[in-house]
């Protein structure tokens, strides 16, 4: 029996237990990495996603590169992940305005899980979520193209000995009309890329956009039309073994006891069986043969969720604790409890919302490939790279700076690609490349997928109203009982420890003119796991 720490590959048969614990490059050219400036707090605080503290909603002395290649290609690294929602695109379309280059030149690729691409949040995290993309760096993503575009047109006056005010620019290269002479950019890259940086250049006037603002065809568009892209279920490398990952019916359950092994081992393609702390894997050379093989295993269950939670039990608590009152405050303004004290009516009313899984169009699945030299690959789609390289660290149990991860485009986000606690689908695939000494791509069914989602908390609100004189709302006084993801998974980001942002969130801040208003938290733990769900809480 193996276990993490162990690197050897395991013979066809053997059961390895795995421990809880463990639970741009190119041919020459213009390359920047430009600082990208701070993002306007008042952007961050109106972004529909948990409020963060002040002090982590800037944009600070981050880097963007860009590479333009002697062909006239264009490599971007972008920040964020794509994931349908067209970013890869849309940052293009900033760089390009100002640098003054066609959409159809451009490559983009997401940026590895690196320090220099954390351009949200400083150095907190770098997350792709809360329609925040563009609207947080909207100016220095053009900024980025216009120093590049500057440093072009300084690069080409030099070339062709002309004052760099007589320049202009086309989609691709520089002209000077005086001459009717044309440079492209990819014959003037290295050159420019030996200029340092201009400062303070200047921004297009809006009236002037080509890009921005307008309809193009999306980077990713051919390429999806023709099942070119690869994303993360459909990757592989050299050696690689498949998993598939059973899990009891329970969340938090983990493996009792398993049977007829010696018949899984014998069946055709299966290398051999895993452990997981709430799992049992079985690797193969393909992910059907291993599918056949963990189906035909016979695996008893102990612990997890207890039989006797449901919906309706949870639901029941949560009532409970919205009448019961108290709770902490997450907003106040006048006296509502008051004023509704000493009305004459009080309308009340109760609402209540279901778990719900993600369902993405893609299921989850992850790939880890330990290397010679004791590093980590890991292809995982996700909306936050830093994040999961730190905790892929934590359970390869090596340096952060030994991990590399690569974010490939998503088949859907929906804040189910964040870390919800470290027996996920990646940290499955780490646990089973360490044991058994050779790639391992992990991929859930459908069945597993739903048993093991963060679910969209279920979640309950009481509310009481009274009218004034005039038939206008008076007082409103809110309830809210349940737990949020933010709370649950990324505590630090409270603003208040006793109130989870991402559970009151939809309810509080509203524009409504209630003289009187409060809402309160009341918190009842969730007995499964849960996680960020499209739009959050206002859903």
């Amino acid at each position: 029996m193996g276990n993490l720490e162990g690197t050897r590959r395991p013979q066809v048969g053997e059961t390895v237990n795995l421990s809880r614990r463990a639970v741009l490059a190119g041919s020459g050219g213009l390359v920047l990495a430009i600082g990208l400036g701070t993002t306007p707090r008042r952007a961050v605080a109106q972004a529909a996603m948990p409020a963060l503290p002040a002090a982590s909603a800037k944009i600070a002395n981050v880097g963007a590169y860009l590479r333009i290649n002697r062909d006239g290609t264009i490599d971007l690294a972008n920040p964020f992940a794509e994931g349908g929602q067209g970013i890869d695109t849309a940052i293009a379309q900033l760089v390009g305005e100002e640098l003054d280059a066609d959409i159809a030149q451009f490559r983009v690729t997401c940026a590895p899980a690196d320090a220099v691409y954390q351009i949200l949040f400083g150095d907190q995290m770098r997350i792709t979520g809360g329609s925040l993309s563009v609207r947080s760096t909207y100016t220095s993503f053009r900024q980025l193209g216009a120093n590049a575009r500057a440093m072009l047109l300084a690069a080409a006056a030099q070339r062709l000995g002309v004052p760099v005010g007589e320049l202009t620019s086309e989609p691709g290269r520089v002209v000077h009309a005086a001459s009717n002479r044309r440079l492209d950019y990819g014959a003037l890259a290295d050159d420019a890329a030996r200029l340092q940086v201009p400062a303070n250049v200047a921004l297009k006037d809006r009236k002037d956009f080509r890009l921005i603002g307008k309809s193009v065809t999306r980077i990713d568009a051919r390429a999806k039309a023709t099942g070119a892209v690869q994303y993360g279920i459909d990757l592989r490398v050299d050696g690689m073994l498949h998993a598939f990952v059973l899990h009891g019916d329970r969340q938090r359950a983990t493996p009792a006891t398993i049977g007829n092994e010696a018949a899984v081992r014998a069946m055709p393609g299966v290398a051999s069986v895993h452990r997981l702390p709430e799992g049992v894997a079985v690797l193969a050379d393909t992910w059907w043969r291993a599918r056949k093989g963990a189906e035909a295993l016979q695996v008893t269950w102990q612990g997890g969720v207890a039989e006797t939670v449901s919906s309706e039990s949870v639901l029941a608590s949560l009532r409970a604790a919205s009448r019961a009152g108290g709770g902490a405050a997450a907003e106040e303004q006048g006296d509502a409890p008051g004023v509704l004290g000493r009305a004459a009516r009080v309308i009340e009313a109760e609402y209540d919302a279901p778990y719900l899984a993600h369902a993405q169009i893609e299921p989850p699945s992850a790939l880890a490939r330990f290397n010679a030299d004791g590093s980590l690959d890991l292809w995982a789609p996700n909306q936050a790279p830093e994040i999961y390289q730190q905790v892929a660290a934590a359970i390869a149990q090596l340096p952060r700076e030994r991990v590399r991860v690569h974010t490939p485009p998503l088949g859907g986000f929906f804040g189910r690609h964040f870390i919800y606690g470290t027996a996920d689908v990646f940290g499955e695939a780490i646990m089973l490349a360490r044991a058994a000494g050779r790639p391992v791509k992990v991929l859930w069914s459908r069945e597993e997928e739903f048993k093991r989602d963060a679910y969209r908390p279920l979640s309950h609100v009481r509310l009481r109203a009274s009218l004034g004189a005039d038939g206008l709302p008076a007082a409103l006084h809110a309830v809210v009982a349940g737990e949020g993801p933010l709370g649950r998974h990324f505590p630090a980001f409270l603003r208040n420890p006793a109130v989870d942002d991402s559970a009151v969130e939809g309810i509080t801040a509203k524009p409504y003119a209630i003289p009187a208003r409060r809402v309160d938290f009341a918190k009842v733990a969730h007995p499964v796991n849960i996680g960020f769900w499209r739009s959050v809480g206002h859903s």
